[in-house]
């Protein structure tokens, strides 16, 4: 299945691109989609069988690839003089990546596989019978 997202929803969701960051949305977006096949099982089935499903992964990507195209180079603290500026923290690094947030609204429970937070030692004992 090729990439279902393109450079014209990273268009819809921020501005008019020119041809290089149409060139780099593309290469981008391809990561991006490889990334996300490589981390969900049968992820291309799930999308062809779920227009919604397929909508969010859409917007997954462009929302991740969107973070590296606003700020390339990760800047995230500015000052000249007097004046300064922060950037956002997930706008900052500059890195393709998905947050955990992203990755649970795709396929929820992802990324709480394997963690344990809290420990039910009582866990699976029978307290049908008190005697």
């Amino acid at each position: 299945m090729p990439n279902p997202a393109s450079p014209v929803d990273i268009e819809v969701r921020w501005r008019s691109l020119s041809t290089q960051e149409t060139t780099n949305a593309v290469t981008f977006l391809d990561d991006a989609w490889r990334m996300l096949r490589r981390r969900i099982d049968n992820l291309e089935a799930k999308v062809l069988a779920d227009s919604d499903l397929a909508g969010e992964v859409i917007r997954v990507m462009a929302t991740a690839v969107l973070r590296v195209m606003k700020n390339p180079d990760g800047n995230r603290q500015e000052s000249i003089d007097d004046y300064s500026w922060t950037r956002d923290q997930a706008v900052s690094a500059g890195l393709l990546y998905f947050t955990d947030d992203e990755l649970n609204d795709l396929y929820p429970g992802l990324m709480n596989a394997g963690r344990a937070y809290t420990i039910d030692p009582l866990a699976g004992r029978d307290w049908g019978d008190w005697s």
